[in-house]
């Protein structure tokens, strides 16, 4: 079974410890997804919903189960321009959300708001699926708890997100994720970029929000261990 969450998870991934997210379908069956959490021990499971069909019952159900068999769910929205739908996917059951293709700080900023709730953010409380609500009796209580234990992660996939990385790490972000395929293509497209290479942009990253309190893990896919 994946290693239970604890409400630290957030603290671990920023504090520079090592953690492993892996990767599931949502249409895995139960006993498969046991399985594979128990030859494949992590912490959080990435679910894709900017590349695959899936619909938001689905989603609800897998968060469930995967609940249930102790691991977290780090779901990756379809969009940058819909954070608004944020917090409805959060109330499906997931404990974390990937933002795609990050590179606009007002989108960044909309993405927290969504996010957390009060008084960090504008998240408004949606008991029936939201992960780990039922531990809780008091819906300030729950709300303390998540803003204290969400993971909230953007991806870079793209030059304009490389060169605006440090104002996209706003209070509130947990973690920076790449995107190397894409970003190998907005090389391609822009071949006087000051970046020669995804190590390159990579490298600026590190740098660019070493003094951030953001946790960047270097790698193609939002999944693996950091």
């Amino acid at each position: 079974m994946c290693r239970q969450t604890s409400p630290s998870l957030k603290q671990r991934i920023r504090s520079g410890a090592s953690f492993c997210i892996g990767s599931a379908s949502i249409d895995m069956p139960e006993d498969e997804l046991g399985q594979y959490l128990v030859e494949k021990p992590c912490d959080m499971l990435f679910v894709d919903l900017q590349h695959t069909p899936y619909t938001e019952p689905q989603l609800a159900d897998f968060c469930t189960v995967a609940s249930h068999l102790g691991s977290p769910v780090l779901l990756r929205i379809r969009h940058p321009d819909l954070v608004c739908q944020i917090s409805s996917f959060l109330d499906f059951g997931a404990a974390g959300v990937l933002v795609p293709m990050a590179e606009d700080p007002a989108n960044v900023s909309e993405a927290i708001a969504a996010f957390y709730y009060p008084p960090v953010g504008r998240r408004s409380v949606g008991p029936h699926f939201a992960y780990q609500y039922g531990a809780f009796t008091d819906p300030r209580a729950y709300a303390d708890w998540w803003n204290d234990s969400g993971v909230l992660a953007l991806q870079i996939e793209t030059l304009r997100g490389v060169a605006n990385v440090r104002s996209l790490a706003l209070p509130g972000v947990d973690l920076l994720l790449f995107g190397a395929t894409d970003l190998s293509f907005s090389l391609a497209a822009n071949p006087d970029s000051p970046w020669c290479s995804v190590e390159d942009c990579q490298r600026h990253v590190v740098e660019q929000t070493r003094d951030l309190g953001v946790r960047v893990g270097v790698g193609d896919m939002p999944f693996g261990t950091f």
